[in-house]
């Protein structure tokens, strides 16, 4: 595993320096196939002007177009790329407290955790500041919360700051696709603005904690980066941990199947204590939408290649817009098949359950699975788990704050069963 996706913050990180760089990178990577489509546009009208004999008035022009179509595409490009170096540079300047990280609030946080999602992978080759590093939060009610201090001591005085909750019991939730740890109060009116991690830590005493990730970077690293992040973290917990359960949306129950399987692979200590794992819409056999647009992809490939001797601007129009697609992240790049129940097998010694959601009244429509969540298939969704719930009338995104999805939840994992020791997978 490389190691950008277990990257520790940087002491100079500078959101808003990265900020700049992602939007100046915006504007060269969305540019660059508007112009190429331009470009083949007016190559095609020029041809036609050639073909019925006004070639010769008509060349003139195109070569005046073409030049200044170029020189405005890199002008564009260009007054980007200062403007960003620019702020950069101011924002570099500035003293610590001057201005408020872009991800300490749950708007910036999303954000971000979008761009990361679309190209998070390119982001931490170029190491902008903004890619997202792996990291632990406490949960609250207050729409800013903490990340898990590195000191023991001072994650001890966090911790202490619930003493009603059971240290030795934790829940990790675990987020989806362009998500961060907001995203489970996202439809927070259908449960009174709580989300289901403290709503469990109120019923069950459970600690809850909530993990912030790159979900541009490939599952197995990720998964890699979260086995290696969770020993970190049971070496330096105030108190033993007897049982840690884990529940993952979308690609969020990919990345825990993964560190789970690193965990039994490597040795690491805290799988033992897994006991529930939970899929809400995790794509375990891939996702349609990200097998589809591998394959505009690769059309677009083809057809660039087929129509490069005798339509060459064509050829660059389609060429660009093929290349865009391909700077889709590697996460997304890891939706089209899922997981490999061969390679990445269920974790043994825990038991599994899972939601699957359908924008049908009924699972057992013949439209269900078809359609499944509009991201996910139910038989996806479901995977080779065997306990599986349907969850009717609703799309991808009600899965991470529904009152049925709450009681799923609660009847997994408030159960007091204590399965046999731990066992390889």
């Amino acid at each position: 595993m490389s190691d950008s996706a277990r990257r520790p913050s940087r002491p100079d990180r500078n959101e808003v320096r990265g900020a700049a760089g992602v939007a100046s990178e915006a504007v060269d990577i969305v540019s660059r196939p508007v112009q190429g489509t331009h470009e083949a546009v007016a190559g095609t009208v020029f041809g036609a002007l050639r073909r019925v004999g006004l070639g010769p008035a008509s060349r003139p022009v195109q070569v005046v177009h073409d030049g200044i179509t170029t020189g405005v595409y890199a002008a564009v490009r260009g007054i980007s790329g200062l403007a960003g170096r620019g702020i950069g540079a101011a924002a570099a300047l500035a003293r610590p407290g001057e201005w408020r990280p872009i991800t300490g609030t749950p708007t910036g946080a999303v954000l971000t955790g979008a761009v990361n999602g679309l190209v998070g992978d390119h982001m931490v080759a170029l190491d902008n500041d903004l890619a997202v590093p792996m990291a632990l939060y406490t949960s609250t009610l207050e729409d800013e919360h903490g990340e898990l201090p590195a000191d023991p001591e001072a994650l001890r005085a966090v911790v202490a700051d619930h003493p009603e909750r059971d240290l030795s019991r934790l829940v990790l939730f675990v987020h989806g696709l362009g998500e961060t740890e907001h995203a489970w109060r996202l439809y927070g009116e259908a449960s009174a603005g709580e989300g289901y991690a403290e709503r469990l830590a109120s019923a069950t005493g459970a600690t809850p904690l909530l993990l912030r990730y790159n979900s541009g970077l490939r599952l197995a690293d990720n998964g890699t980066a979260l086995s290696l992040l969770l020993t970190d973290l049971f070496a330096r917990w105030p108190e033993p941990v007897r049982r840690l359960d884990l529940v993952g949306h979308s690609m969020g129950g990919l990345v825990l199947r993964h560190a789970c399987h690193h965990a039994v692979q490597t040795g690491q200590p805290w799988v033992g204590a897994v006991r529930r794992m939970v899929y809400l819409g995790s794509p375990h056999r891939g996702a349609p939408l990200a097998h589809r647009v591998d394959q505009l992809a690769s059309q677009l490939s083809r057809w660039s290649n087929s129509w490069r001797r005798s339509e060459a601007k064509l050829d660059r129009g389609v060429g660009t817009w093929g290349e865009f697609l391909d700077r889709r992240s590697a996460g997304i790049r890891d939706l089209v098949a899922g997981v490999s129940d061969t390679e990445v097998p269920l974790l043994a010694h825990a038991s599994h359950h899972a939601v699957a959601a359908c924008v049908t009244s009924s699972a057992r429509s013949p439209l269900a699975n078809a359609l499944g969540d509009l991201l996910v298939p139910v038989d996806s969704a479901g995977g080779s788990v065997t306990d599986v719930e349907p969850l009717t009338s609703s799309h991808h995104f009600h899965l991470l704050n529904d009152p049925d999805v709450h009681d799923h939840l609660m009847r997994w994992l408030s159960a007091e069963d204590e399965p046999e020791d731990a066992a390889s997978e």
